[in-house]
């Protein structure tokens, strides 16, 4: 699995370090940013793709509910995960956020084993859905650096697809990269994403057949805006 990319987004210096130590002490390898302030917080998103967000709800120039708002209306940002960090305990407070679609609350001054057990869960949640397959009907092109090969898509999901393709003289190989191209029956569509094949079998049992059903694995640093379409067409997916 790709490396743990989290936003740290709080007015004080203090906290977002309490924060970071905590998390790269427990999560080895996770990738962080941070904020002080809530000034271009949402261009910064739609430009770089986080696993999760903390977000202080007092924000400076952007409040936690507006950003959190915004965020579960955007096409492709609205199921980012995001936990509210707050230094108000009234139940109101709690009650929006749990409305405006937080996945977790932190409430100041809070300690490290609860912080650590939020994030945990956060990440259980994403690991269980980068293994979600969404079934579509849809065309596929996976091209190698020799020949392609077009058929049908079965499923597709963040880490990959599987599909059937027609039977050619030259099947690929196990392990063979290619450039996957997928266009769906509600006209999502994303091409040139790099993977490689990792199975193939026979549809069926007979010395003739003429379809193969391959699954492709995806390449764990794609380029950003390869990423931002593979999560559009997901997401056209999830509803």
């Amino acid at each position: 699995m790709s490396r743990l990319k989290v936003l740290i987004a709080d007015s004080s210096a203090s906290v977002r370090q309490f924060i970071k130590y905590a998390l790269e002490n427990h999560f080895p390898g996770i990738v962080i940013e941070m904020a002080n302030n809530g000034k271009n917080i949402q261009q910064r998103l739609e430009s770089t793709r986080f696993d999760l967000i903390l977000y202080e709800k007092e924000m400076p120039l952007l409040d936690g509910n507006i950003l959190l708002e915004w965020l579960r209306n955007h096409e492709t940002l609205k199921r980012t995960f995001f936990i509210l960090v707050s230094s108000g305990s009234d139940e109101d407070s709690l009650r929006k956020a749990i409305q405006l679609g937080a996945d977790a609350y932190l409430l100041k001054p809070f300690k490290i084993d609860n912080l650590v057990h939020k994030v945990t869960s956060v990440i259980n949640r994403l690991n269980r859905r980068k293994a979600e397959r969404y079934g579509a009907e849809g065309e596929i092109v996976l091209k190698s650096s020799l020949q392609s090969f077009k058929g049908k898509l079965i499923d597709i999901a963040t880490e990959g697809l599987s599909g059937v393709i027609d039977r050619e003289e030259q099947l690929p190989h196990i392990l063979e990269k290619v450039e996957a191209c997928v266009a769906l029956r509600n006209r999502s569509k994303i091409e040139g994403i790099a993977g490689f094949i990792i199975r193939m079998e026979a549809v069926e049992a007979e010395p003739d057949i003429r379809q193969i059903k391959v699954a492709v694995k995806f390449i764990e640093d794609l380029a950003p805006d390869k990423k931002k379409e593979l999560a559009q067409l997901l997401s056209s997916l999830a509803g």
